[in-house]
């Protein structure tokens, strides 16, 4: 059984010419797949690097991931779907599970922005990071720091700026964060989201 986001998402891969059923979207004129299926089922850090850079290149990422993040089915539950592993995907859900529940306990309250706001040191150094690559794990390894305190600086962004850690994508949040700087910041912050 789908939820409605997964209905969606698995009507936009049918919907493809070019989607084999639970396979890759890539595929050649005559519809023979250009890449070999078991790469995203293969375990192993270097194989799942090959296929999420596979999915990084296809045009049906994003309703691939919709689709497998909905579900729990075999297919679902093992390989590479939308450029996510197994275990991202689980902390997807888990993530999804805690905004779920916040939602529940506190409704949709969201903090108070700051007007004219002015980001610290590591906030600065993190949009900076983030404009090159938006993805906290990337930003951490660019900034020579440890995931948790990435996470916690990004958190102490997000709620000055007037939001839930969950409520925008990462480059969402640099274009947000980019247009409400303080005149009087830092000058030398030049943020230009990574397409």
């Amino acid at each position: 059984m789908f939820n409605p986001d997964q209905n969606t998402a698995l009507a936009a891969l049918e919907a493809h010419p070019n989607w084999p059923m639970r396979s890759c979207a890539l595929t050649d004129e005559l519809g023979q797949p250009l890449i070999d299926p078991d790469l995203f089922y293969r375990p192993g850090a270097a194989h799942e690097e090959a296929a999420k850079l596979v999915c990084s290149g296809c045009p049906l990422a994003l309703a691939c991931r919709t689709y497998a993040l909905g579900g729990d089915g075999w297919w679902e539950a093992d390989g590479v779907w939308g450029g996510l592993t197994a275990d991202e995907r689980r902390a997807e859900r888990r993530a999804l599970r805690k905004r779920r529940a916040r939602l529940a306990r506190q409704g949709d309250r969201r903090p108070e922005p700051v007007k004219n706001w002015e980001p610290s040191p590591a906030q600065a150094q993190l949009l900076q990071a983030l404009s090159e690559q938006p993805d906290l794990r990337a930003a951490a390894d660019t900034m020579n720091m440890p995931f948790p305190n990435v996470r916690w600086v990004y958190a102490q962004m997000c709620e000055q700026l007037g939001f839930h850690q969950d409520d925008l994508s990462v480059a969402a949040l640099v274009e947000t964060a980019a247009g409400r700087i303080s005149p009087k910041g830092p000058d030398a912050l030049e943020l230009g989201v990574a397409a």
